[in-house]
């Protein structure tokens, strides 16, 4: 089957692009480009993420390149306003590739297109998330009870799916940035996301809004013990973790697993071998600024490497339970309303982030208000995350 964008025709696809072709941009010593910081709402925590005026994505230059690239790192979440058209998936993944020109061309053929996440035929890297009759998550299936009654979802009620940073978890090292296009966005009022915790907290966002939370938040707020924990520890994910966790159910929250026994058994996941699975410290550094952030992915989480400090004597968690309420500890102090920026996509805006400094979320919205459409390109990095 073959699958096209909502902006583009394949009778004479273009020129795929690989990442042994380095692309370059044109040549310019100065850029049009202006950042502006986002004003988060009254009461807000968040202190990260800028808008970008001026910088035409289709036809960028090195020097919007270098004021991109240092935006990124310092704000962690760039929003690209006032495209004068819709961003191609061949400068999308040109975009997004330039962040790793020494990424391997077999490290991205893993990652080219998934069932749920076709691959635009003409740039497979550059994956459509919904097509056709696009719905809105759905947590029933994932998330343990209770769930939200139908009733209540068609009106606005909504969850968190899942907190992630986005990676394999397996072999391929995660990628430096994220990047989406909003093709189609739903339309409606807000809808309110429900905690599902006992806390009775809720918060109201745009639907089809991505949720975001930095993790050198998440780590400011651990208290001094844990902190010194995390910063000297280590996770090591499942083998396959997302094959591993397909038959598991999330917590209410999103940001674990309920521990029941129902993961794919290790020696029924597809071939898989020790020296690929990985193991990343709990804490990494912003090579631009060098803020620390907590990046820890709960729901894949197998085992736990704990020591207290650079010399402390290691403590290895393999008990599932005890992992996962470990991931419940040092998550969900950072999971409250003050903590997340909820995007609110606009169609033909660009969102570029720095995946290894935030965690974010999809949320749900009622399928009346119609489809929300995306272009998804993530690029495996050439490195594994080292601290």
């Amino acid at each position: 089957m073959v699958f096209a964008s909502a902006t583009e025709t394949l009778a004479e696809p273009p020129k795929i692009l690989t990442v042994r072709e380095v692309y370059t941009p044109p040549e310019s010593t100065t850029s049009n480009g202006r950042i502006v910081p986002i004003q988060h709402a009254e009461g807000s925590k968040a202190d990260f993420g800028a808008e970008v005026y001026g910088a035409d994505l289709n036809n960028f230059t090195s020097a919007d390149f270098d004021l991109i690239s240092d935006a990124l790192h310092r704000h962690k979440l760039l929003v690209f306003k006032e495209q004068p058209e819709m961003l191609t998936p061949q400068q999308q993944y040109r975009l997004t590739s330039w962040y790793d020109t020494s990424s391997s061309e077999s490290s991205q053929l893993t990652i080219y297109g998934l069932p749920n996440r076709p691959a635009i035929n003409a740039q497979p890297q550059v994956h459509i998330l919904g097509r056709g009759e696009v719905k809105g998550i759905d947590h029933v299936n994932f998330h343990i009870p209770p769930h939200l009654p139908q009733e209540e979802r068609d009106k606005g009620a909504s969850r968190f799916y899942q907190w992630h940073w986005d990676g394999a978890l397996y072999n391929i090292p995660p990628p430096r940035v994220g990047c989406l296009l909003a093709v189609q966005t739903p339309k409606g009022p807000d809808v309110t996301v429900h905690w599902g915790d006992g806390t009775g907290r809720t918060m109201d966002i745009a639907p089809g809004a991505t949720a975001m939370v930095a993790g050198s938040r998440a780590l400011e707020l651990l208290d001094d013990e844990t902190k010194k924990i995390v910063l000297n520890s280590r996770i090591e994910y499942a083998p396959h973790a997302f094959k591993w966790m397909s038959t598991a159910r999330s917590s209410q929250l999103g940001h674990t697993l309920e521990t029941e026994g129902k993961e794919v058994p290790l020696n029924e996941l597809p071939e898989w071998s020790e020296d690929k699975i990985c193991i990343y410290p709990m804490v990494w550094t912003n090579p631009v600024t060098g803020e620390k952030s907590l990046q820890v992915h709960g729901q894949g989480a197998f085992k736990l490497y704990l020591k207290d400090g650079p010399n402390g004597e290691e403590t290895v968690i393999t008990d599932l339970k005890e992992v996962r309420a470990f991931m419940h500890k040092i998550m969900s102090p950072v999971l409250s309303p003050e903590n997340i920026y909820a995007h609110p996509h606009q169609e033909q805006d660009v969102i570029l982030w720095y995946n290894r400094a935030l965690w974010h979320s999809i949320t749900e919205f009622p399928e009346s208000y119609g489809p929300r459409t995306m272009h998804q390109c993530n690029i495996a990095a050439s490195d594994h995350p080292s601290g």
